[in-house]
């Protein structure tokens, strides 16, 4: 090869294109010796106290100290390889779980750096509509949230709720031009993604967490079902239903094999924590990445929809013919589960119609429906409607219509299939409104819609401070 070729091909190089993997290498160095100190602690505690200031001090320096664009990025890293078992989410944690605080972090020194809350992109009129939706139908949301909590006499629980809501999702959107971040994060989540999946896959094989141990809890199923870093396999699953179609539509709009290859093996890792309704979540919107793609790609790029539909149809076979699926699904577990999920309609609706419909309160649906039965409702929809009541609900959804609006006229395919995933995956069981720590992965997606758009406006558009001169604004 020649000096000039090999000087092309550098310079076709994305600036900063090593950077998520020298990310993935940190976050897997600092999850191997932090889930190692957290095990030991089990056994030595006097140790992990000695050991907690200074790592705490050390951390909050970073959160400072590191590139500020890496931030967010850093947030998905600690949720898809620390165990979440010891995340702190007890006290003001409850309330500002700490991977928001990060995301504050990132905020506040977006915002009082010089420039760096950014300017508003040149982009084209129905961008720039779908945009001033997702900032409009958040802020309703949010005022709904505030009335909620006043029509309820300002419970403890509605406060924490909220505030942990508003902190993980709306929060982050304060700052105008996140493309840089949303870059960096895009690749992280496959990287992470990838990491996640193939050892969730390992542990499926081994029926055993080597890494994680008893970290990952001690909840027993009628087929093993591997979990990685997360509490319960449901959470493993829907987190990874994220990298998964992302990786799916990055490849089908980009054409790069790296975020196929990343997706499959976060799908395959989904298939790995035996969650039916994760799966379902994967196939559907893989169904909508079929019928919808041509209109982001194009006939031209027909190939790409024919390998989608091949690669669509083998792991639908595959997942069908999943050896612990189908044990699971023949099981007395899987009955229950669907029994209760059955009565989980009923309680919800009686639930909501105590409050009138208006809600009893954010974060309070598991109390209301505890007045009518033991069940846990295991739909996050369901929750919403107990809690925030009707219009919260309509909010909410109108929030994430208008996430799917800015990503499908910006061109970000697997944003938008990444969004339709993770949403019909919690309708499967109770985050939303019982576990706040998760909020994150929302605000997550919205910083991906509104910021990471694929489509350039024109060659002659300015770039962003700070970005490769390659870069273009999305339209």
């Amino acid at each position: 090869m020649s000096r000039t070729a090999g000087h092309l091909i550098a310079r076709a190089r994305p600036a900063g294109a090593w950077r998520p993997w020298l990310l993935g290498a940190l976050a897997t160095l600092f999850v191997l010796g932090g889930t190692a100190a957290a095990i030991r602690a089990i056994d030595e505690p006097s140790l992990a106290i000695a050991a907690l200031i200074p790592a705490l001090a050390v951390f909050v320096i970073a959160l400072f100290t590191v590139p500020v664009h890496w931030l967010p990025s850093l947030a998905m890293a600690i949720l898809a390889l620390f165990p979440t078992r010891y995340i702190p989410a007890e006290g003001p944690f409850n309330a500002v779980p700490p991977l928001a605080i990060i995301m504050g972090v990132w905020v506040v020194r977006r915002l009082l750096a010089p420039e760096g809350r950014g300017t508003l992109p040149v982009e084209k009129r129905s961008a720039l509509a779908a945009r001033y939706a997702v900032s409009a139908t958040g802020l309703l949301f949010a005022v709904w949230l505030v009335c909620s909590i006043s029509l309820n006499g300002w419970d403890e629980t509605s406060i924490g709720w909220s505030v942990a809501f508003v902190t993980s999702v709306l929060v982050p959107l304060l700052v105008v031009d996140a493309r840089r971040e949303a870059r960096l994060l895009r690749e992280t989540l496959l990287v992470v993604g990838a990491l996640s999946g193939l050892y969730i896959l390992g542990e499926s094989i081994l029926r055993f967490s080597p890494l994680y141990g008893t970290a990952s809890g001690d909840l027993v199923f009628s087929v093993y079902r591997a979990r990685g870093a997360f509490s319960h396999p449901l959470f493993a699953a829907a987190f990874l239903t994220v990298p998964a179609l992302l990786g799916l539509g990055t490849w089908l709009t980009q054409g790069r094999r790296w975020p196929l290859i990343a997706g499959l093996i976060a799908a395959a890792g989904v298939m790995g924590t035996v969650s039916r309704g994760p799966l379902a979540a994967v196939a559907v919107a893989v169904g909508l990445g079929i019928l919808i793609s041509p209109f982001f790609i194009g006939w031209s790029h027909a190939k790409r929809w024919m390998q989608l539909v091949v690669v669509a149809a083998v792991g639908g076979v595959g997942a069908m013919n999943f050896g612990p699926l189908v044990e699971r699904a023949d099981s007395i577990e899987s009955r229950i589960s669907a029994d209760v999920r059955d009565r989980a309609v009923e309680v919800a609706f009686r639930a909501s119609d105590l409050s009138g419909w208006i809600g009893t309160g954010p974060g309070t649906s598991g109390e209301t429906s505890r007045l009518f039965d033991t069940i846990i409702i295991e739909n996050s929809m369901l929750q919403l409607l107990i809690s925030v009541g009707i219009p919260g609900l309509l909010f909410f959804v109108a929030f994430a219509v208008a996430l799917a609006w800015r990503a499908t006229v910006t061109g970000n395919l697997g944003a938008l299939l990444a969004l339709v995933a993770y949403l019909v995956a919690i309708t499967g069981f109770n985050t939303l409104d019982a576990v706040r720590s998760m909020h994150i992965i929302i605000g997550v997606l919205a910083l991906l819609t509104v910021h990471g758009g694929e489509r350039a406006v024109t060659p002659s558009a300015p770039a962003a401070t700070g970005t490769h001169p390659r870069e273009r604004e999305f339209a």
